[in-house]
């Protein structure tokens, strides 16, 4: 196996197999088999499908050709079932409590539950943007679960960037 081979083989294994999107009824996005996203500078030339340029992500057809740079990262790519759509994990998250219940005054419980509050919007005093306290987009996504099952959570949802569509 080669060491690129193997980079994905963990990344695979790292990452939930599947998330969950949406309320109720919400939508499984699976893993996408050949798909990589590289996250952070230098982004890769080669075999670039899809750029996300302010966030510093490139999704490649299959794995990076070089070695990662310090500091580069990288995710599977996700999609939903019959879709060609592809969706990538920034490890940010967009939690909401019931009206009324500020997101900051859960901050422990968030801490607890393996998150940190990366900012809190002036507009919505009950929702907080989070990320996995170490960092990882992997223990972002793997956390979902463990954060909507808070007490008073009405929504957690993973930012997914996504090709924009033209109407």
């Amino acid at each position: 196996m080669s060491q690129e081979q193997a980079l994905v083989a963990a990344m695979v294994e790292a990452f939930p197999r599947q998330i969950a999107v949406g309320g109720p009824g919400s939508v499984l996005l699976a893993q996408r088999t050949g798909w990589t996203a590289v996250h952070g500078e230098p982004l890769p030339q080669a075999d670039v499908i899809l750029r996300f340029e302010p966030e510093a992500i490139a999704v490649l057809a299959g794995p990076p050709a070089a070695p990662l740079a310090p500091g580069q990262t990288i995710s599977p790519v996700y999609g939903q079932v019959g879709s060609d759509e592809l969706a990538v994990p920034t490890g940010a998250l967009f939690l909401r409590f019931r009206q009324g219940d500020r997101a900051k005054d859960h901050r422990a419980a968030l801490e607890q539950a393996g998150c940190r509050i990366a900012s809190l919007p002036d507009h919505a005093p009950e929702a907080a943007w989070l990320r996995a306290s170490s960092g990882s987009i992997a223990d972002a996504l793997g956390g979902l679960d463990r954060l909507r099952d808070l007490p008073g959570v009405e929504s957690v949802e993973p930012q997914l960037l996504r090709r924009r569509a033209h109407r």
